[in-house]
């Protein structure tokens, strides 16, 4: 028995450490735009068309000659199964954005394959724009764009608020009757996440995530004590497109709704294994990908492959011929980079921000 233990124990630690490694080296690879060009924007998924492009490099440059605030604008496709907070805080770090005597840095990181949005706060800023109120621009100004299919307005509404409050600004922030958000943004604890390199302890994060779902909550709005709806009540709340999430089984969705002033909560919970990933059309977790082998590659050409790609939920399909690297001999490799060679100024975040999926 402890052979298994120490087996398993070991798996998991070298699936975490491939895990980081693969991370990082995606990481490494999205083009500094304050490197690259000089601006502040960079979007490797090319979503953004260019006339946005410059105004948020407007916006971005203006607050930075006022403020001497540095804000990065930064749009990937995705992000290969790490965790959107671990990603813009480690981004946010090789990058040093903010100046390194102010750490007034801001990071707005958007994943458009996983449907999720993260802004970083930097230390100096921690005062003009905390949690919270990172999490309500983006209740209100953004994720209400992005489920209307309206990204670019989104960014741009977005990028103005989080000015606005770096600025110290008046800003409005209503509440919505309805508020919807990824429970899973919240994180772990650090001992949670040491305990999961054991298979115990994994199975005690599974445990601990249910107890957490679970837990009674409190209505934002009156304080009263919420109630959680069954799935058949809970459908009725639920989009087409969330509704055909939970019917694959790449998400599962809780909706609470408080019995005195009828407000709702939606949270969002990806599931942490799932062939499934966000449509570039509909946006939702319903791409299924099937990958079929025509040459193997080996340590002297490339191979290839067909990828047939078919959304659940709309019409999205997509076929294309996908490039094999060729086996190295040698797995020695160089992620480079870094914030010793940033052009940023050098700050520092200590995790604060927000997340939202859509």
């Amino acid at each position: 028995m402890l052979f298994f233990c120490r087996v398993g124990s070991t798996l998991s630690l070298a699936l975490l450490l491939a895990a980081q490694a693969l991370g990082a080296e995606s990481l490494a690879g999205i083009p500094n735009p304050r490197l690259q060009n000089g601006t502040w924007v960079t979007d490797t998924s090319g979503t953004i068309d260019a006339r946005v492009i410059a105004l948020l490099n407007e916006r971005a440059a203006a607050l930075e000659r006022d403020t001497t605030g540095e804000l990065a604008i930064v749009v990937i496709r995705s992000l290969e199964g790490l965790p959107i907070e671990d990603a813009a805080e480690k981004l946010f770090q090789m990058w040093g954005i903010g100046k390194k005597t102010r750490d007034n840095g801001l990071l707005l990181l958007w994943s458009t394959g996983d449907r999720r949005v993260r802004v970083e706060v930097g230390y100096g800023l921690e005062g003009a724009l905390p949690d919270g109120k990172v999490g309500a621009i983006l209740d209100q100004y953004v994720i209400p764009r992005f489920k209307a299919g309206q990204f670019e307005q989104g960014l741009l509404d977005g990028v103005d608020a989080l000015i606005a409050a770096a600025r110290n600004e008046p800003l409005a922030l209503a509440s919505a009757s309805t508020e919807s958000y990824d429970d899973a943004s919240e994180g772990w604890p650090f001992w949670l996440q040491v305990l999961g390199l054991a298979p115990v302890g994994l199975a005690g994060l599974f445990g601990y995530r249910k107890l957490r779902r679970r837990r009674p909550r409190r209505c934002p709005q009156c304080q009263t004590r919420m109630t959680r709806l069954d799935e058949a009540d809970d459908d009725a709340h639920l989009s087409k497109g969330e509704l055909a999430e939970e019917n694959v089984g790449s998400v599962d969705y809780d909706v609470w709704q408080c019995p005195s002033c009828g407000h709702h909560l939606t949270l969002r919970y990806p599931k942490w294994f799932s062939q499934y990933a966000g449509c570039p059309q509909c946006h939702n977790r319903t791409l299924q990908s099937n990958t079929v082998t025509t040459e193997a590659a080996t340590t002297s050409h490339e191979g290839s492959a067909e990828v047939t790609q078919t959304c659940g939920f709309c019409t999205y399909t997509h076929a294309f011929t996908k490039t094999l690297a060729r086996i190295s001999e040698s797995t020695s490799s160089s992620s480079g980079g870094g914030s010793s060679s940033s052009s940023f100024g050098g700050g520092s975040s200590g995790g604060g921000g927000a997340s939202r999926g859509y």
